[in-house]
């Protein structure tokens, strides 16, 4: 599914290019795009529409919904599964979207609260000006990641803006459970009196 997620950032990031080239040929001169600027709202907009739409597509509710007009949901965007009795059953996907700040501490702020989602697919969209700070960034995420004793496997996908390159950089990685973390069984649980 991870490929998926991948393809529908490209499709975003290609059309959000195309506006920037429109914009600029509107303006008199084209090879001028790189100076529009795709914003940060824009940026959150077609990235949690799109996602949005595929998750309806596949069945899963969406926080935010534009149906129901439920804002944001502890995350800056879920799946959510519900069965027929509207229980809740699993958040499928969790997202991340830090586009506004670029720094390393403040994407790891937003990161960590990725790491303790019960989700089997976690997304992380960041933006920084390089592609060498897009890679900084992921090193960096990646070693969170590594340091967190995780309860559940995680398939996360880190897609970071380059504002200088106008594209996204993906990378993907598993996080197994910590080896410390074991089920608790049921004869195992002893009543306290």
């Amino acid at each position: 599914m991870r490929g998926e997620f991948k393809q529908w950032l490209i499709e975003i990031q290609e059309a959000a290019l195309a506006h920037k080239r429109e914009k600029a040929l509107a303006a008199g001169d084209e090879s001028s795009w790189k100076r529009f600027i795709w914003t940060s709202t824009d940026k959150n907009k077609a990235i949690k529409d799109r996602f949005r739409d595929e998750g309806v597509q596949r069945g899963y509710r969406s926080r935010p919904s534009h149906e129901t007009k439920a804002g944001q949901w502890l995350y800056d965007f879920v799946w959510r599964e519900f069965d027929e009795n509207n229980n809740l059953l699993k958040v499928v996907l969790t997202m991340e979207i830090e586009v506004s700040e670029s720094k390393i501490s403040s994407l790891l702020y937003d990161f960590h609260k990725l790491l303790q989602a019960d989700s089997e697919y976690k997304v992380f969209v960041f933006q920084t000006k390089t592609e060498a700070d897009v890679q900084a960034a992921m090193i960096a995420l990646k070693t969170a990641a590594q340091h967190y004793q995780s309860r559940s496997v995680s398939k996360y996908l880190l897609c970071g803006w380059s504002t200088q390159l106008n594209q996204f950089s993906f990378s993907n990685f598993e996080q197994e459970t910590a080896p410390w973390t074991k089920p608790i069984h049921a004869d195992a649980i002893t009543e306290l009196t």
